[in-house]
């Protein structure tokens, strides 16, 4: 009877390694940069699935966009707020879909940035010299320019994801996910609105941490951006790490990295360079998340700050 209940014990460890709670798992946020908000830009998921009911949730961004180049000028807010599911009716599947909508109105965080370099002695690239929570976009080599358009609408995006888990071993999990998103009219590209990804997702528990691993190629049906080509694919990739401090509460560091897709416009050819740090908090069905995402390397072809507040229920 003993060797019996050894053999079971072991059968089950790979279970008990894995998330424990139903939201485990990466932040799940997107890129704030104002060209990759404007098309399917991959985000850290799950590598493990945990089956359950219905995951529903609620999320809402509010980024500062300052981007000063030889080429162009922009100094705007962006507000997103995107509603999703998430489905594991088994080990082996993950569906999911999601809605945001993304305006211009203010955020209100040209002082926080302003206090933030100042800090932490980060130049203020003339952000300092210029009027507070203003909306100004200028591309002279496309003879653009526009001012003063607080409110108004930059799309809706509509997107539908199916995973299938490729690997579930003690403490190793991989992933992969195609994602099909759609784009409606108000979003400022022309061409097509479609577009797509496949993704690849790995992560690697033990004990109270798990690290992991994305990397994925984006297509875009889209032709011109700010009336510059876009590149119709391009690859993306990070790292993560997550720490469970007690029970209930989580930390998470996130680094993203994507190809730049518009190789015409100063900045926006090299590649994208974000940190996500998060904080959640998980209590039976619920859980709360708080993210602060961060640009470095280029600082003119994404946005300075950017942060974002999730609401996640399990049915």
């Amino acid at each position: 009877m003993k060797p019996i209940k050894i053999s079971l014990l072991i059968a089950f460890i790979p279970g008990l390694v894995q998330a424990v709670n139903w939201s485990d798992g990466p932040l799940m946020v997107r890129s704030q940069a104002p060209v990759k908000s404007l098309v399917l830009s991959p985000m850290f998921r799950p590598a493990y699935y945990q089956p359950g009911g219905p995951q529903i949730d609620a999320a809402f961004y509010a980024a500062s966009i300052y981007a000063i180049d030889t080429d162009y000028v922009m100094d705007y807010y962006t507000i997103e707020y995107r509603l999703g599911m998430l489905w594991s009716p088994s080990q082996r599947w993950q569906f999911g879909w999601s809605i945001a909508s993304r305006t211009t109105n203010d955020a209100h965080l040209d002082q926080l940035t302003l206090s933030f370099h100042k800090l932490f002695g980060i130049d203020q690239n003339g952000r300092d010299q210029v009027p507070k929570h203003r909306s100004y976009l200028s591309i002279p080599k496309a003879d653009f320019e526009v001012a003063d358009f607080s409110g108004e609408s930059i799309g809706r995006q509509y997107e539908l994801s199916i995973g299938r888990s490729l690997y579930n071993r003690h403490r190793h999990n991989l992933s992969t996910t195609v994602v099909l998103a759609y784009e409606d009219d108000d979003n400022p590209r022309s061409g097509g609105g479609w577009d797509g990804s496949v993704q690849l997702d790995y992560q690697y528990a033990w004990g109270d941490s798990v690290a992991y691993l994305m990397g994925a190629m984006a297509y875009t049906d889209g032709d011109t951006l700010f009336g510059f080509e876009l590149e119709t694919s391009s690859w993306h990739w990070g790292l993560g790490f997550r720490h469970q401090l007690a029970p209930r509460h989580q930390l998470l560091l996130e680094y993203n990295a994507a190809d730049g897709i518009l190789h015409n416009l100063g900045q926006f050819k090299s590649s994208v360079h974000e940190i996500n740090a998060g904080y959640r908090y998980h209590y039976r069905q619920l859980a709360l998340e708080g993210v602060i995402i961060e640009n470095f390397k280029y600082p003119d072809n994404s946005a300075d700050v950017a942060l974002v507040a999730k609401l996640r229920y399990q049915f």
